[in-house]
């Protein structure tokens, strides 16, 4: 290739990438313009945020600081942020037993492997699994969490399990989703290899594609259990158990310091749990 070939096809403004930042600009022109935003408002509004933050005079102890410092109430906080760790660790375990095996039906490269042939049986049968366990992944994930949790909290009653089966099947989805995508991007060599050998799809799958997914199976496990952690802080806005449950009530009631000692209290946890997460994945990834 020659030089003056090499600068074109380098080049940061070739026509190529005119035409995409200019499609950005108007995207994002159009939807400024269509959803009102505006600095001037923010700028205006401010001052009301700060008088919201100091409480209203008239409601004693209505504002958000200092902080609520009743060690009674800090203990029980605790327990409640426990329990809402408790809820997303035993989501991550549910996501996982939904996700992990119909990751491998989401991934065409897979798909061939456990459904070998080219007879129309065998196409058919790969295209019925990707399409249907696709939709099921995309059902899963694009309701949000409040909702599935709305949905368990009129099947199960209030308690912690709804805010679990919420978190689980929402972040199953999810989990499909990334999952399959790590899987489809694995080198093929390692596949053909072991399939010359004669070996079934099973051992294909365990002895080529599993070792090649670990660290990103492991990186995303980790990242979704600190994305649940704070995401079961919310679902007790449903009744759904853990701290979210106080936190509403506390909200309602203008006990804003209260809600201040909670949100620390989260922030500190979820600090630990990135934290925790960071020397897992640097550990084995």
């Amino acid at each position: 290739m020659q030089l003056e070939e090499i600068k074109k096809r380098t080049n940061p403004l070739n026509r190529y990438n005119l035409a995409v930042l200019l499609m950005m600009f108007v995207l994002a022109t159009w939807s400024w313009k269509s959803t009102e935003m505006s600095v001037g408002v923010l700028a205006k509004g401010w001052l009301n945020m700060i008088v919201y933050l100091t409480g209203n005079p008239e409601i004693e102890n209505s504002g958000f600081f200092p902080p609520a410092s009743s060690s009674t109430g800090i203990v029980k906080y605790v327990k409640l942020m426990v329990e809402t760790v408790q809820m997303a660790f035993l989501a991550l375990i549910l996501s996982v037993a939904i996700s992990f095996p119909l990751a491998f039906f989401a991934s065409r490269n897979t798909l061939e492997i456990i459904f070998p042939g080219q007879r129309l049986f065998d196409r058919v049968i790969r295209k019925v699994s990707y399409i249907t366990t696709r939709f099921v992944a995309n059902l899963a994930r694009s309701i949000n969490e409040l909702v599935w949790s709305l949905m368990f909290v009129s099947a199960v009653g209030l308690g912690p399990m709804p805010g679990i089966l919420a978190l689980g099947v929402h972040t199953g989805g999810v989990l499909i989703k990334l999952f399959s995508e790590g899987i489809e991007n694995i080198q093929s060599e390692p596949v053909t290899a072991l399939t010359a050998t004669g070996a079934g799809p099973l051992k294909v799958i365990r002895y080529a594609v599993i070792p090649q997914i670990s660290p990103f199976f492991v990186s995303m496990l980790l990242y979704r259990f600190e994305s649940d952690v704070r995401s079961a802080t919310i679902l007790g806005f449903t009744g759904a158990g853990g701290i979210g449950v106080y936190l509403y009530d506390k909200l309602r009631s203008y006990e804003n310091r209260d809600v201040t000692t909670m949100l620390i209290i989260i922030i500190i946890t979820v600090a630990i749990v990135d934290r925790m997460s960071a020397w897992i994945r640097k550990k084995y990834t």
